[in-house]
């Protein structure tokens, strides 16, 4: 994944929670709101309270290989997207992770029109 395609300062992060447009999972939340580029951009979040730096790491390596599929697939619109980690992500399938991803873009792309920022 190229760098113009990530999320990586805590104000984007922010605003795109401010925006108000998400969905929810048992895996995990994500967010959507209006990118300042013309390309898709994606953020992750994967706190402490998931697990050890090991288990983070590998959920971020994810996290990456399942928007590259998604970027490849053109699932994106040009928004900024940010996906959170939730702790039953720990115990999940690589099927069923993939397939929540997929739900979470197809939902927020439906409810891109309501980003306000």
């Amino acid at each position: 994944m190229n760098k113009k395609h990530r999320v990586r300062k805590r104000s984007d992060f922010l605003r795109i929670a401010r925006s108000g447009v998400y969905f929810k999972s048992n895996l995990i939340v994500a967010q959507v709101g209006r990118g300042k580029s013309d390309c898709a951009r994606v953020g992750f979040s994967v706190s402490k309270k998931v697990g050890n730096a090991v288990v983070r790491n590998k959920i971020k390596r994810r996290f990456r290989a399942i928007s590259d599929i998604l970027l490849k697939n053109n699932a994106f619109l040009p928004l900024d997207y940010v996906f959170i980690a939730k702790k039953d992500i720990v115990s999940a399938s690589w099927n069923e992770l993939i397939a929540t991803c997929e739900a979470a873009v197809n939902f927020l792309n439906r409810k891109a029109s309501k980003c306000v920022s």
